[in-house]
């Protein structure tokens, strides 16, 4: 079963105005229950990346000659915040250069370009 919307680190009743206001930063339209994005796997660089609303951004590189690559795990510390769909789809972290902490590769908020995989928040209102 699939998640219920949410924004990790605020409550209930702080979530639905600041997707909004997430939302207009990046001029998309406020998706609907059950059209809300929870999870992205996306490239970048050639490297393959998962994006998931509540965990830190991960993924899969490859590193070594032509012909002799091996497969390496990426990670970074960001948590995901939210997801917006569009062209580009846009990820939402805690973390960023503007908020005062580098120690993420990644802008706040970043351009994923189009996913290879969308995953939703089931239809059902916020619980958490």
């Amino acid at each position: 079963m699939a998640a219920s919307f949410h924004i990790p680190g605020r409550t209930p009743d702080e979530q639905e105005a600041l997707y909004v206001k997430m939302s207009e930063m990046v001029r998309s339209p406020v998706p609907v229950h059950g059209q809300r994005i929870s999870s992205i796997i996306f490239q970048h660089n050639g490297d393959i990346w998962t994006a998931t609303v509540g965990q830190q951004l991960h993924g899969k590189g490859t590193s070594g000659r032509r012909g002799h690559e091996r497969e390496v795990p990426l990670s970074d510390p960001a948590t995901v915040l939210a997801i917006f769909p569009g062209n580009p789809y846009f990820v939402f972290t805690d973390k960023g250069p503007h908020l005062g902490n580098a120690r993420s590769m990644w802008e706040n908020p970043f351009m994923a370009g189009q996913p290879l995989y969308i995953g939703y928040f089931d239809a059902g209102l916020t619980t958490r």
